[in-house]
């Protein structure tokens, strides 16, 4: 008959090998969206500012007025080079999305810099706070903690109605990271939220990961904090225990 050791020791054994199997599948999910905003920005976005110039030089080239018997031309190249500069944003948003450059090019603080300035304007007020100085990640974390914000920030503009938004991550010990997010919104029953809200699920499943869980609280008219602290490298997390 195993003994109490011996089960609590398997049983780690089978969250380690959890946590291995999740690290995994999400390394390969953010490999490949980096290989595909690869080949958006090489490609399709390249082809695209081509057209543009080519473009806006027949634009300009049909402005005289002794031209007026091309108005129909012209008016062809401006609804084309209209439609290709919608498609060069789409583009951008789409590398954006897939894998931010900045990300791998400029560390975690700015990459979220730019997440927050894409929102302003058109959502609610938000302050982002961090060190001037953070500690380089490991990209496993810093993936997690972009991945963890960018979530949060898209369920506060689908579904909370907020007028303010605070983002706050800071070293909370020599080994851990905590990122907050909180917000003024409606709330809502964390308790009743349906299966299908794959936001939440996916911000929860990226804590344990690293062996953490996340806090999320809220209630009804009250907003919603969501924090999840985590090892500033993977390996900080071996021989320690998810809080409860």
């Amino acid at each position: 008959m195993a003994s109490a050791g011996e089960a609590a020791r398997a049983t780690e054994r089978a969250l380690r090998a959890e946590r291995q199997a999740l690290q995994q599948m999400l390394r390969t999910q953010e490999r490949e969206r980096q290989l595909v905003s690869y080949e958006i920005h090489d490609g399709l976005a390249q082809y695209q500012a081509g057209a543009i110039m080519q473009l806006e030089a027949a634009v300009h080239a049909l402005e005289s007025p002794q031209q007026r018997r091309l108005d129909d031309v012209r008016r062809a190249c401006v609804e084309g080079l209209r439609l290709m500069r919608a498609a060069a944003a789409e583009a951008r948003r789409l590398i954006e999305g897939l894998r931010p450059p900045m990300l791998d090019e400029l560390g975690v603080e700015e990459a979220i810099e730019s997440l927050v300035e894409r929102m302003r304007g058109i959502g609610p007020a938000i302050d982002y706070l961090h060190p001037r100085s953070l500690r380089k990640l490991d990209p496993d974390v810093a993936t997690a903690v972009f991945r963890i914000v960018q979530e949060s920030l898209s369920n506060i503009r689908k579904h909370s109605q907020a007028e303010h938004v605070r983002i706050v991550v800071e070293p909370c010990d020599p080994d851990d990271i905590t990122v907050r997010v909180s917000d003024d919104g409606s709330g809502f029953d964390v308790q009743a939220v349906p299966p299908d809200r794959f936001g939440l699920e996916g911000i929860r499943q990226r804590a344990r990961l690293f062996g953490r869980e996340a806090k999320i609280e809220s209630r009804a008219g009250k907003g919603t904090t969501i924090e999840v602290t985590l090892p500033m490298s993977p390996t900080a997390c071996s021989d320690r225990r998810s809080p409860t």
